[in-house]
């Protein structure tokens, strides 16, 4: 999967187990609401820190 990913010009992240899934749910709730009616178009992106540890 993550060749494929590659292959798309995009760069794959391992964020964990099926937990994380929780809060790449909400990830997805906040952009929508900030195209909404924060930011006022889907012309942005969210960003990835990693934290050591």
């Amino acid at each position: 999967m993550e060749a494929f990913i590659a292959s798309l010009g995009l760069r794959p992240l391992d964020v964990g187990d099926l937990k994380m899934a929780y809060w790449l749910e909400g990830a997805g709730v906040v952009t929508m609401g900030l195209a909404r009616h924060g930011v006022g178009n889907w012309d942005f992106a969210l960003g990835v820190t990693e934290f050591p540890g």
